[in-house]
């Protein structure tokens, strides 16, 4: 095993270093592996278990939201809820099994996320001698709760906060011009934002609750630092987002699309092209027409006449004005007397109509289309010809609206596009030899840590437990049960006299030869101990050879069991 060499290499040149105070052999090596490995399992397996059990609890209430934290653990401390601090933000953490049950808890409990108070405040029984400022600072700080809790009802919205300054009230007529301004700072929830109508609706909500605040007073920012209130138009009720307007975008979103809907049954999506410019008006006008007539017309008629009939006095004043005057007798000159008057009035006046015209913004002003048609999509083989480009051209005039009286253009024209090329194949691309590289690396991976750590364990662990077999299978022949009555020297003589009498290795390949089967030389090309030696380095030179060359002896105690049965 390279590894176990390399391995026991190390250790050896930590045992020089360390002056030969640390034996290290291959057993103890052999021995130490499993343990390590079984070590690194544990950990591993105790990581793992610790992640999972940290990732299953969840924060009671979000970062933003204003609780107690001692009144919560309060609480959980005596329903016998586990708990956990979060180091970070300082968040309870509790199971996520009981996030329902805890909340429910605490809100029996009367732990709730605080909001800010409202006008609330102004109910407090104020002690004498409390000054206008104090009141006042009170009001203005009611308002604001107020604000934020209208504010938080939206749903984008997790917090906010609203900042008043509002000028004090004078006689002063230089002074009374001052007015008020505001600013919002809101928090929005992960992934959402707020529209143009919603930015528009907290500016107008925060002006509308101060009657000397005007909406272009008022500052909306998030919690990124963003302007919203920039995005919108505070004169009216406009709306304009960016460099393009919303209506803009719609009209060339849905030009685009008819177009679409019109060519791509008949050419097909990869045939033409489409370009979609829309001149949008986004002035908001208000015009007052008054036009009149070309004819007069009679609009009021009255007409008098005054007759009389009476004679009129002739003569000279005097004594003979009394005297009749001589007529004619026919009568003529009585008919002719009298006076009669005729007096007509009339008044004309011109056809008067007046027209009030109030422009909204985002109205359509010119639409330009141009469409390119493929030469190659032709019908017929010699490509487009004039009649059905100007079909095409009509279809696509009425799909669209155009008006030449508003300013509108359409534009078709064909060209040759260039040939599309062939999807590549997906074992050429990119992305997929990234993916088996990835998947590559894994199974090398896999393949050494079978190699390296499985393949060496699982030998060791199979000559162990051969070891192990062979150990309980092996006779104790060289075992000498202590007498009590021995002392140390009669029990070492005994073990002299068992060695002595033990087969010699001539003698156990003899017996073999004689039997039939071969047997393995134990004690060959080893150095043994010095004739005479004592009983203590025998046995020592035995367990080192039962170490070194375990299989050798396993034999040779396997072909004495084998004498010894056919003995008896």
């Amino acid at each position: 095993m390279p590894v176990l060499n390399r391995f026991r290499s190390g250790v050896a040149a930590v045992q020089t270093r360390l002056g030969g105070r640390w034996p290290v052999s291959g057993d103890s090596l052999r021995l130490a592996l499993p343990i390590v490995a079984l070590a690194i399992g544990v950990t591993v397996m105790i990581s793992l278990w610790l992640w999972r059990d940290d990732a299953s609890y969840k924060p009671v209430f979000g970062a933003q939201e204003k609780v107690v934290a001692a009144d919560m653990m309060a609480v959980l401390d005596a329903e016998k809820i586990p708990y956990r601090i979060h180091p970070q933000t300082g968040q309870v953490l509790v199971p996520d099994s009981q996030l329902g049950r805890v909340r429910m808890q605490l809100a029996a409990k009367g732990v709730v996320a605080q909001l800010p108070s409202g006008l609330e405040l102004l109910d407090k029984n104020d002690p004498l001698g409390v000054s206008q400022f104090v009141q006042d600072v009170r009001f203005r700080r009611g308002l604001e709760g107020e604000l934020v809790q209208s504010i938080l009802a939206l749903e984008p919205v997790s917090a906010a906060r609203v900042h008043l300054s509002l000028p004090r009230a004078t006689s002063f007529v230089g002074a009374a011009n001052d007015k008020g301004s505001a600013s919002v700072v809101v928090t929005l929830k992960p992934g959402q934002q707020l529209n143009n109508e919603q930015v528009a609706a907290v500016i107008k909500l925060v002006a509308g609750s101060v009657s000397t605040l005007s909406p272009s007073q008022v500052t909306l920012v998030d919690q990124a630092g963003n302007l919203l209130s920039s995005r919108v138009d505070l004169s009216d009720d406009g709306m304009l987002g960016g460099n393009e307007s919303d209506a803009a975008r719609r009209f060339r979103e849905e030009a685009l699309q008819n177009v679409r809907d019109l060519l791509t049954p008949v050419l097909g999506k990869d045939n033409f092209k489409v370009s979609v410019t829309a001149d949008v008006d986004n002035d908001r006008v208000e015009e007052t027409r008054e036009k009149y007539g070309e004819a007069p017309k009679v609009t009021n008629e009255a007409s008098r006449e005054e007759t009389s009939t009476e004679k009129m006095a002739l003569g000279v004043p005097g004594s003979l004005s009394n005297r009749p005057v001589n007529t004619d007798a026919s009568g003529s000159a009585s008919e002719k007397a009298g006076n009669s008057k005729n007096a007509v009035t009339r008044q004309y006046a011109y056809d008067r109509s007046v027209t009030q015209i109030k422009k909204a913004r985002g109205t359509l002003r010119r639409l330009s289309v141009a469409v390119v048609l493929n030469q190659a999509a032709a019908p017929a083989k010699g490509g487009w010809k004039s009649a059905e480009l100007a079909n095409v051209d009509k279809v696509l005039r009425n799909g669209l609206g155009i008006h030449a009286e508003r300013g509108d253009t359409l534009a078709v024209s064909t060209l040759n596009f260039s040939a599309l090329s062939e999807p590549e194949p997906i074992w050429m691309q990119q992305d997929t030899w990234f993916e088996a590289a990835r998947w590559a690396v894994y199974a090398f991976g896999l393949l050494l840590a079978y190699l390296l750590l499985a393949r060496p364990l699982l030998k060791m662990l199979r000559q162990l437990t051969d070891r192990q077999l062979r150990e309980y299978q092996q006779p104790e022949a060289l075992e000498l049960k202590p007498d009590p009555l021995m002392d140390g020297a009669d029990l070492r003589a005994a073990r002299q006299a068992q060695l002595s009498s033990a087969p010699q290795p001539a003698a156990l390949a003899a017996a073999a030869g004689a039997g039939g089967s071969p047997v393995v030389p134990l004690l060959e090309n080893y150095d043994l101990p010095p004739a005479g030696s004592s009983v203590d380095v025998l046995v020592d030179h035995l367990k080192g050879l039962a170490a070194k060359e375990p299989e050798r002896v396993a034999e040779v105690v396997k072909q004495w069991v084998q004498k010894n049965g056919r003995n008896q």
